[in-house]
């Protein structure tokens, strides 16, 4: 199923799982957003308008022991020998994107 979602929906869907989580762990909100280094307004602020800095959501994560909900974001290459890291570095393509006269 494809589903299209605006940045709003996305935060939103943040805000709903650190709330989720939240109230699972008994915390006050209060006890949340210290624990991450938060403001009260920023938390606030974050709750109700679905905008804040992305620090701040990984902070919150952290907080929680959500981070494997980040680890698709983050996820780097494996390697498993210093000859495989080196291949990789040597095999680095820069490409240029040429803006079209259209535009």
């Amino acid at each position: 199923m494809i589903e299209l979602l605006t940045t709003f929906d996305v935060m939103g869907k943040f805000v709903d799982m650190i709330e989720k989580e939240r109230i699972r762990r008994d915390m006050t909100q209060k006890d949340l957003y210290k624990a991450s280094g938060l403001s009260a307004s920023a938390y606030r602020s974050f709750m109700d308008t679905k905008n804040t800095k992305f620090e701040n959501i990984v902070n919150l994560l952290f907080t929680l022991n959500l981070t494997s909900k980040l680890e698709e974001l983050i996820k780097t290459d494996e390697f498993t020998s210093l000859d495989e890291i080196r291949n990789e570095k040597n095999k680095k393509v820069i490409k240029r994107v040429r803006k079209r006269k259209n535009d």
